[in-house]
């Protein structure tokens, strides 16, 4: 019997049923679908607050969103050993965070769900509230003349106020040639390196005469990570009576949610080096979900308990063994012959942050130069290991080219060239030398083109979006993808490429 049980039959079994009984757990106890749901645009945003405390009484002060689009109270906070409460100030809700005593880096996240179109961009002004004035930009000297005649053209080529702050963005979009925006530009830039663009955008509107104040939203997409606040500004719309909210350069407001019109993001009193980023995820499982599996015990939790912030990079490495199964079925059914095992694997994952047309140029031309430049370290003997790192050094060299090559022709997908691994190209690089030298270039071709394809299956394989859902509350699959891949782990048969490669052989016997 124990002889049975620690066979390969009985381990496969054993697999299989644990993750056939966590996943009946999930869905007959906790409600969790087994398909993602098809209603779409739900996401799920989280504040994650840093500082460092220095034993002092700690008070946190996060500003909330309140615009109509969410009730404050709803949100979630996780935090540890800090007491929380919703309060105004300025009639604008704030999340506040004490504690007495904490010692060293603290983590505090705040997160709440948004649909898509849910964020509000124009606010009507009270009747009863006072008729807003621009402030006074106190400018003088070169500044306050290049302003003035920044303000003169824009001017000419408006009609009221939305026609002016248009032509303001238009200069932040088009950076016209002019020695006045160019001065003033630079001014900005220097004084204010992360928001020159709104602090530039808003002096112009004041001295236009159009009331302005700064605030901040959020970016709803999961490629950009944890990130910043976004830099926004609102106007008063005189003629309708209402306050916008938009971008100092102009660019769309589909994909992004007003957080608040409060001034300051972040306050802490007491703490060092503090800093609010936001990260927004798509939810794929209905609300409610999350917190039923955060109260359940740890060895049935997913990783949609994590913070959001540490969730996304699993949500990726979660997908690996999904490309995984997709390389071994091709090298070991169809007789695919690959640069490396499992290297287009982390290829796959790189495409799944690019357009597919965009990645693989990039991607053959890094090849193509580092194989010529490898051709040409060949002639001087290197040993191995400095051999490798010369050709890290020329990926490194090439990808900062790429990039730059990218931003000069306005092509931005070239400038996330860095989601390839440089190690592994470099790898692939040397060893597709190799191969060239030893085999022939027909063969390094061919290993070349099947490493792309395979990478190519990894990458469709893990884009969909049921593969995406299950691996994300449903963990539990991969015992059964573990179980498939020791079973072909088994498979001596013919592979599908020498059936037809001895498929003359075959006719011949016959």
């Amino acid at each position: 019997m124990l002889k049975r049980l620690f066979s390969l039959s009985g381990l496969v079994t054993a697999l299989i049923l644990l993750s056939a009984a966590g996943i009946i757990y999930k869905n007959r106890v906790l409600n969790v679908p087994l398909l993602p749901e098809q209603e779409r645009g739900v996401w799920l945003i989280e504040a994650r607050i840093s500082y460092e405390a220095t034993g002092k009484p700690i008070k946190v002060v996060l500003a909330l969103p309140g615009e109509g689009w969410l009730d404050p109270e709803e949100g979630d906070q996780i935090s540890l050993g800090y007491g929380f409460s919703v309060e105004q100030e300025d009639g604008l809700p704030v999340g506040f965070w004490s504690a007495r005593e904490p010692v060293g880096r603290q983590l505090i996240y705040y997160r709440v769900r948004v649909k898509e179109g849910a964020g509000r961009y124009e606010f009507a002004q009270p009747r009863s509230a006072k008729v807003p004035q621009a402030r006074e930009v106190r400018a003088k000297g070169s500044r306050g003349v290049a302003l003035a005649a920044v303000v003169k053209a824009v001017r000419q080529r408006s009609a009221d106020d939305v026609t002016y702050v248009k032509q303001v963005q238009q200069q932040f979009q088009k950076k016209p040639n002019d020695e006045s925006f160019s001065f003033l530009q630079h001014y900005y830039e220097k004084k204010y390196p992360d928001t020159w663009e709104q602090h530039f955008a808003m002096d112009l509107l004041k001295m236009g005469g159009i009331p302005c104040r700064s605030c901040l939203g959020v970016k709803l997409e999961e490629e950009r990570g944890a990130h910043r606040p976004i830099n926004l500004i609102e106007y008063y719309d005189r003629a309708e009576n209402v306050w916008r909210v938009v971008l100092p350069d102009g660019g769309s407001m589909e994909n992004i949610v007003l957080w608040t019109r409060a001034r300051s993001m972040l306050e802490v009193y007491g703490g060092e080096n503090s800093e609010v980023t936001f990260t927004a995820i798509k939810e794929r499982a209905p609300a409610g979900v999350a917190e039923r599996m955060a109260e359940s015990p740890w060895w049935i939790a997913t990783i949609s308990a994590l913070p959001v912030s540490e969730r996304a990079p699993f949500r990726y490495a979660a997908l690996i063994p999904i490309g995984v199964l997709a390389v071994v079925l091709l090298r070991n059914l169809v007789g695919l012959v690959t640069l490396g095992t499992f290297m287009p694997v982390l290829l796959g994952l790189a495409f799944l942050e690019l357009p597919m047309s965009a990645a693989l140029i990039m991607l053959l031309s890094m090849l193509f130069g580092g194989l010529m430049f490898r051709a040409m370290l060949s002639k001087f003997n290197l040993l191995v290991v400095p051999r490798v790192a010369a050709c890290v050094v020329i990926v490194t060299i090439f990808m900062m080219a790429v990039s730059l090559l990218s931003y000069k022709i306005g092509a931005a997908d070239g400038l996330r060239v860095t989601v390839f691994p440089m190690i592994v190209l470099a790898w692939t690089i040397e060893r597709m030398s190799l191969i060239w030298d030893e085999e022939g270039a027909i063969s390094a071709i061919y290993q070349v083109v099947g490493s792309l394809v395979a990478a190519v299956a990894a990458f469709a394989m893990m884009k969909i979006e049921a593969a995406r859902y299950w691996v994300e509350y449903f963990p539990e699959v991969l015992l059964i993808l573990l179980a498939v891949i020791l079973l072909l782990g088994r498979y001596t048969g013919y592979r599908l490429t020498e059936l037809f490669r001895f498929r003359s052989a075959a006719d011949v016997n016959a």
